[in-house]
């Protein structure tokens, strides 16, 4: 069984990574693993991470039965196994990390619903017009040229396709809400805060946006914002989301 589910990841040539000061690199090995434990209850954003995943399972599996859905960045696969249980159609999965894809298979249920794709986000190896649905949680941030993965998303879409999007909002007010994502020490709050709310060490590899920064990207690069979900505090939202159609 286990080689059966092996099969279904595909190597496809990624483009080089150019290294920077926290190893963007983390992202195509397996290291980032490690810091990334959205579901995990000592995360203070645990609760939140799991409200935007139900969120988008929710907006697409309302797309339809039958349909081709592509997560962009997809991780460990929280999203696709979700989705793969929930539609009808095609789903699927591109990470630029492998140890990533190999999680999806050590943790999936058996579905063949999923097809697993070693591939940069900025080069989707993908047809024009392939996909009925584009999704990227927690993407955006990590993109070293979000413009040119914005237009790979739009090419891979169908005519009036829907793409999910979220962005981590750059006003760091936020992180007073959420003490225990920083900790203790006064400067690394401070070093913090004039990161727009990336913690000191991924500065240099994680970008933060405002939300009219987040949704110009988005009307550049060929979409209309149809709705808009916000997460965390009222008054400072960590994370904006996004759900747009393709118009042009």
């Amino acid at each position: 069984m286990v080689e059966e589910k092996r099969e279904l990841i595909r190597d496809v040539n990624m483009i080089t990574i150019k290294k920077t000061l926290h190893e963007r690199d983390i992202f195509q090995s397996g290291e980032y693993i490690q810091h990334f434990t959205p579901d995990d209850k000592r995360n203070p954003f645990h609760e939140i991470y799991k409200r935007k995943k139900q969120d988008t399972i929710k907006i697409i599996s309302a797309l339809g039965e039958s349909m081709t859905v592509l997560d962009v960045g997809g991780g460990m696969g929280r999203l696709s196994r979700a989705l793969a249980g929930s539609v009808q159609g095609k789903v699927v999965m591109t990470d630029i990390s492998m140890d990533m894809l190999k999680l999806v298979v050590k943790n999936s249920d058996g579905s063949n619903n999923i097809d697993l794709i070693n591939a940069d986000a900025h080069q989707l190896p993908f047809k024009d017009k392939s996909f009925d649905c584009v999704a990227g949680l927690d993407l955006l941030c990590h993109l070293e040229k979000p413009a040119k993965a914005l237009r790979e998303f739009h090419r891979v879409l169908t005519d009036n396709g829907m793409l999910i999007l979220d962005s981590t909002n750059s006003n760091p007010l936020w992180t007073i809400f959420y003490p225990g994502y920083v900790g203790k020490n006064p400067l690394k709050w401070f070093r913090t805060i004039k990161f727009r709310g990336v913690l000191p060490g991924w500065e240099a590899i994680v970008k933060h946006y405002t939300k009219s920064t987040f949704f110009s990207f988005l009307q550049e690069a060929g979409f209309k914002v149809i709705r808009e979900i916000n997460y965390g505090p009222v008054i400072c939202p960590k994370w904006h989301l996004a759900v747009s159609r393709k118009i042009s």
